[in-house]
């Protein structure tokens, strides 16, 4: 039976040649995967902002005096003319011919301003007839299939902000007149001994934002007693860093995100602010930064629940693709010969040159070299060559 020894001898060698040959045999690399899709593709410049109330109002002190205790609060709401407190004004000094000039002045300036906000308001309304007109027409060429969508929502935001800048200019009329009033209290004259009691007034409809002050007591000429402005008339305030503020242009639709609703919010580009300035960032580093100002798109009722100085997040949509090739942006690499990414053929990692276009932080446009539905190695470390065995994680 010398024979099954040497076969059974011979099986062993075998055995432990074939274990040796599989421990150093190349062993496949593990590697994530995804598959390359059609579909849309935004490039956006993103950013931290605050919202703020368009028009706000300081309700100032129009003489030095004494007033009575303020009893609003942080956001009770007030009429144009509801009193905010009243002022016991201390008897006037008898004006001399200059001070007499530069009230009259005053008065001059103030009603000139006032004349200014008027025709504003006229030329605000008259803005806001036009974009009305025009949706109209454009909704009813659109149900004739004679124009698109695209055109009646331009329209359509157009409107909404023609309204805006309509209540804008009215609260700057009504603004403008307080400043008159006050203009004109300061011009009052009694005789020697006598005192004078105002009445401090809203000068607009809305909140009150900011109590400057409660108690009673001396209020110098001037000083600040209540800030009123209208809550639902919001805008957002975005601090770019001036090399993507220079892309951005206004008309852009944007996004507002992370603001505590479950829906995130649209909103469009109206003004890029032309100065710059520098703000230390949270490694201590100098940047540069430009205000971009953005106006909501949708109604007041869906954000309602935002106030003055409310955080959000911006995403300025830049460019917008709704039909392209895509992969994810770990899928692309820079090689000598140009962008490249891995394929994956039967379980093989197969270098391909690849053709690219428009790309965010996230995926990638493809314009040639690969087709819809391959699969593709995502982030490949420095183990994954060309021709290199994979395994799929």
């Amino acid at each position: 039976m010398k024979w099954v020894k040497y076969i059974l001898g011979a099986l062993a060698v075998a055995a432990v040649l074939a274990a040796v040959a599989f421990g150093f045999a190349p062993k496949p690399v593990p590697c994530d995967t995804a598959t390359v899709t059609r579909g849309g593709l935004e490039v956006t410049v993103d950013g931290e902002a605050r919202t703020r109330v368009k028009d706000r109002f300081a309700v100032f002190a129009p003489l030095t005096g004494r007033i009575d205790r303020l009893t609003l609060r942080v956001g009770d709401v007030v009429k144009a003319g509801d009193v905010i407190t009243r002022l016991t004004a201390q008897p006037p000094a008898p004006l001399d011919a200059r001070a007499r000039a530069a009230t009259a002045a005053n008065v001059k300036a103030a009603q000139a301003t006032r004349d200014q906000a008027a025709k504003q308001e006229e030329a605000a309304r008259a803005e806001l007839e036009y974009a009305a007109s025009r949706l109209e027409n454009l909704q009813k060429l659109l149900a004739s299939k004679n124009t698109s969508q695209d055109s009646v929502d331009a329209a359509q935001s157009q409107h909404k902000a023609a309204q805006a800048r309509l209540r804008s200019a009215e609260f700057a009329v009504a603004a403008a007149g307080y400043q008159v009033d006050a203009a004109l209290a300061a011009t009052m004259e009694e005789p020697t001994g006598a005192e004078t009691r105002l009445e401090i007034k809203s000068p607009v409809d809305g909140r009150v934002l900011r109590v400057a002050r409660e108690s009673a007591g001396p209020a110098l000429m001037g000083e600040v007693l209540v800030e009123v402005g209208d809550s639902n008339s919001l805008e957002v305030v975005c601090d770019l860093l001036s090399r993507d503020a220079v892309r951005v242009q206004p008309g852009m639709k944007a996004r507002l995100e992370r603001w505590g609703g479950r829906e995130a919010l649209n909103a469009r580009v109206r003004v890029v602010e032309p100065f710059g300035f520098t703000k230390v960032s949270a490694l201590g580093v100098e940047e540069q930064r430009v205000n971009v100002v953005l106006d909501f798109t949708d109604g007041a009722g869906k954000f309602e629940a935002l106030g003055d100085g409310f955080r959000v997040e911006v995403r300025v949509i830049l460019e917008e693709s709704l039909n392209v090739l895509k992969v994810p942006a770990g899928a692309v690499f820079t090689t000598k010969e140009g962008q490249a990414l891995f394929l994956v053929e039967n379980d093989h990692a197969l270098r391909k040159l690849v053709q690219t276009g428009r790309r965010n932080g996230l995926e990638v446009e493809i314009l040639g070299g690969v087709t819809e539905n391959a699969t593709v190695i995502v982030h490949p470390g420095d183990t994954v060559e060309d021709g290199k065995a994979i395994q799929r994680r």
